[in-house]
């Protein structure tokens, strides 16, 4: 019979301490750095059948960007640039707004000819990443347009 109350306990504890992750999802995010010298920020985008254009952009804390150019972009290979620090503060800030350290690691459906993208942050020393290929929340969609507006990608992707 003690047995079963224990278990019973565990069960309710475990019960709880799920709620709590998931009913307050920023507790999984670590804390707001004050220093941006550690972020590192990178998508990757994928190529399709099509001309979908695959590139990946690498952002770090001080602002320098590093775009490589894959396929169907009008600029192959490696160019850098620099945004400002607010830029990235800005960026970190949209990751803390959506959530992003309590989003699924991968939103999929088996279709064959979509691209794909994958967006991953490092700060605090805490890392996450999620493949987003199809029923990605609204909000991880605009991150990755965020992430190509802030960085001004479309002057390689798209020669604009």
């Amino acid at each position: 019979m003690k047995q079963k109350i224990l278990i019973i306990g565990i069960i309710v504890l475990a019960s709880l301490a799920l709620a709590v992750i998931f009913l307050y999802p920023e507790i999984n995010q670590p804390p707001k750095p004050t220093d941006f010298m550690d972020v590192v920020i990178i998508m990757e985008r994928s190529p399709c059948y099509g001309f979908c254009p695959a590139y990946s952009l690498t952002i770090y804390g001080d602002g320098t960007v590093i775009y490589e150019g894959k396929m169907s972009v009008n600029v192959t290979g490696k160019r850098t640039s620099k945004i400002s620090q607010n830029k990235v503060k800005e960026l970190v800030d949209e990751f803390y707004r959506i959530n992003y350290f309590s989003l699924k690691d991968k939103y999929d459906r088996p279709i064959t000819d979509i691209p794909h993208t994958i967006t991953s942050i490092k700060i605090n020393g805490k890392y996450k990443s999620v493949y987003n290929r199809a029923g990605g929340p609204r909000e991880l969609n605009e991150l990755e347009n965020k992430i190509d507006e802030v960085t001004n990608s479309k002057q390689w992707v798209k020669g604009e």
